[in-house]
């Protein structure tokens, strides 16, 4: 029997190996997760390494009672290559889709740059020689992309890591072939005479946001960890101790508490209920950040929204 209402949680860019604490934010979203009776979790990538030690993190991620399901991130491939990271969390595919009550689920993989016309796996980070063609959803997924949408009559939303929004200048918002897959998802719409597909989620630019392209909703879902500022904004935020530690932060605003969202279908409406946190020390703004990232505010939140589809 089909349902018309989920519910499934939401996480991403917990950055286990850059971020301070990160099993504690993991656990808070696992605990609320189980709490919550949800259908499914998902998280949209950046994960963790796949190293020994880091398997008591993804412990924690399993201890959630029902489904879960993976997006690569690209720095789950700083140290290992793609099906190093797939084995390590027990994804068969890279790019895949499953339905859930009457709603379908497509979860894509952009993690691909372009040398001479070819696409080129993300592999022990070769991705960050190649910073103005990365960001790429493969001809084969789109391909793929348009068969599975034809087989479906169920509203669908799409996750991927990287947003599916067109490139955006001076940004790494985006995707590069982002009009040949909105072409595919705009068919889809117009050969089924309904909105099938509803909406695009994605995580890596630690943003809370919506546009709506197409008619369909694209959505930025924050780190659960924290945003990058840029080398030009260092700032001790924790110790000295924690900061030689984690590097990272000198660049970056932490969230003192973890942020995610628990995600509600129903016919007509797509509910997103966040959460909101504070930054650890000054705020972007207080320190000559610009506090905006292609078109969205940065901030220590994900948003509670209700959208109408």
């Amino acid at each position: 029997m089909e349902r018309n209402r989920i519910r499934f949680g939401l996480m991403t860019d917990i950055h286990q190996d850059l971020m301070y604490k990160a099993s504690d934010r993991l656990q808070a979203f696992i605990d609320h997760s189980n709490k919550e009776d949800l259908d499914f979790i998902i998280q949209l990538g950046d994960f963790c390494f796949p190293t020994p030690e880091n398997k008591p993190f993804l412990g924690i991620w399993q201890q959630f009672g029902g489904p879960n399901y993976h997006v690569l991130g690209n720095h789950d491939m700083d140290i290992c290559d793609k099906q190093t990271i797939m084995s390590y969390l027990g994804m068969k595919r890279n790019y895949y889709s499953f339905d859930c009550g009457d709603y379908h689920f497509i979860v894509l993989d952009a993690n691909y740059f372009r040398v001479d016309s070819q696409y080129v796996d993300y592999s022990f980070g070769n991705y960050s020689k190649h910073a103005d063609s990365v960001s790429n959803v493969t001809d084969e997924q789109l391909e793929w992309l348009r068969e599975d949408l034809s087989q479906t009559d169920k509203h669908t939303i799409l996750f991927s890591h990287q947003s599916l929004e067109e490139t955006h200048v001076g940004t790494n918002v985006g995707i590069h072939n982002s009009d040949k897959l909105r072409e595919i998802l705009r068919e889809a719409n117009q050969s089924a005479g309904f909105r099938k597909v509803i909406a695009c989620m994605n995580g890596h630019n630690h943003l809370d946001g919506v546009k709506v392209i197409d008619d369909i909703y694209f959505i930025h879902m924050n780190s659960i960890s924290y945003h990058y500022l840029g080398p030009q904004f260092n700032t001790i935020r924790y110790s000295e101790e924690i900061t030689e530690e984690h590097p990272i932060f000198r660049q970056s605003v932490p969230y003192e508490e973890p942020i995610y969202a628990i995600i509600t279908l129903e016919p007509g409406l797509l509910m997103i209920k966040g959460k909101e946190s504070t930054y650890v020390g000054p705020a972007p703004n207080e320190i000559g950040h610009s506090n905006a990232n292609a078109g969205h505010v940065v901030s220590a939140k994900i948003s509670s929204r209700q959208l109408k589809f």
